[in-house]
């Protein structure tokens, strides 16, 4: 019992080291995209609603694995439609998807409680909760950026970052659902949290796709090029695809021309160059987009609109921009109510003296009237 106590003592201890330090990458992150980004007001999504589109991530997987696979990806897909129904086919992605939300719903279950605020989450204000998603919302981003390392795998990479990128949103949707006290459980909790990564503005997904797919391409070509020769490399890829036959002519004619020998070019520093870029091209990708996500899931489910639609980063710059209108509006404010209150003191003498002259002319009138009546008895 007295090593279980220990042990368990040291997870948690290890558990809390590493949640702090992600809610400071976290915050790091947040606060440099909010310097290279303008702020955004995120809707909320009407969950349990039956008409909705399909999320990117489910798009972008299939595609990442037809770029992993190549050709083998068509064939087995040409063969597969003729044994089996597409519905089948369907059904089976579905069910594959279905165990990741499940996946990152139990990831979340075992990593919340041990946060010590959650414990007492009942008895917090929306202030009080606001923070406590900031930090959980930090920890997920620092994890999703985290997921850019898979770059230096090349193109097994990219498929491996983006199920790591649909794993940390997932959990990042059933965190602060749970925070909220709106937890998402079961078949319908899996398809709510689905339908919000659907509403969550991801089209930099595709973007991001395309250049890791390049650059994985790149990177099998120049390593093939290491051992087979740069010129016979291109040769044999303008053969596989039309598309890249006539550059790869160009290429090969422009080095005939300046006279350099593509096969002695020392690819070296160009090999050990684009992993790092595939990295820092992930990393920056993936903070962007796990911040959509953390954005439609606070104004889905936190309880105030101002909470809902108030800037997920603290960043001071903004917090002074705010202030300082604020502080104008409050300024002009009390200056049209100064302007009011002196038009209508102003006013106020001014009847008053038209009051006051009009008391004065009735006493001249009645004076003058009994001089006349005076003189009349006389």
């Amino acid at each position: 019992m007295a090593k279980r106590s220990t042990l368990s003592k040291g997870i948690n201890t290890v558990g809390s080291f590493t949640r702090n330090n992600l809610e400071r990458v976290g915050a790091v992150i947040d606060s440099m995209n909010a310097k290279t980004s303008k702020p955004r007001h995120y809707k909320a999504v009407n969950l349990g609603d039956e008409d909705y589109q399909q999320d990117l991530f489910r798009e972008q997987t299939l595609k990442a694995t037809q770029q992993l696979l190549g050709p083998r990806f068509a064939t087995y897909g040409k063969y597969a439609k003729k044994v089996v129904p597409n519905s089948f086919f369907q059904s089976t992605v579905d069910g594959a998807f279905a165990q990741v939300a499940k996946l990152a719903s139990q990831w979340s279950q075992i990593d919340l409680p041990n946060e010590h605020r959650f414990a007492n989450i009942a008895s917090l204000d929306d202030e009080e909760r606001y923070a406590l998603a900031t930090d959980i919302a930090n920890q997920n981003r620092a994890l999703a950026t985290m997921g850019g390392l898979t770059g230096l795998a090349g193109l097994p990479g990219l498929l491996a970052d983006t199920l790591w990128l649909l794993l940390v949103s997932l959990r990042t949707v059933y965190q602060l659902g749970a925070v909220y006290n709106k937890p998402l459980t079961g078949k319908q909790g899996v398809k709510m949290a689905y339908e919000l990564l659907a509403s969550a503005d991801l089209s930099k997904m595709q973007e991001k796709q395309a250049l890791l797919a390049g650059i994985g391409i790149g990177k099998g070509l120049l390593d093939n090029a290491q051992s087979n020769g740069l010129h016979n490399e291109l040769k044999n890829l303008g053969l596989k695809n039309k598309n890249v036959n006539f550059y790869a002519k160009q290429v090969d004619r422009l080095a005939s021309q300046v006279g350099v020998d593509l096969d002695q070019i020392n690819l070296t520093w160009v090999r050990r160059l684009l992993p790092a870029t595939a990295v820092v091209i992930g990393m920056r990708y993936n903070s962007h987009l796990i911040d959509e996500v953390i954005g439609v899931a606070q104004a889905t489910f936190a309880p105030d609109a101002k909470l809902a639609n108030r800037a997920i980063t603290d960043d001071s710059s903004s917090e002074a921009e705010v202030n300082n209108a604020a502080d104008s509006q409050g300024d002009d404010q009390q200056d049209a109510k100064d302007q009011a209150t002196e038009t209508t003191k102003k006013d106020t003498e001014k009847n008053s003296n038209k009051k006051k002259d009009s008391v004065d002319e009735s006493a001249d009138s009645a004076s003058q009237s009994n001089d006349t009546d005076k003189a009349a008895k006389k």
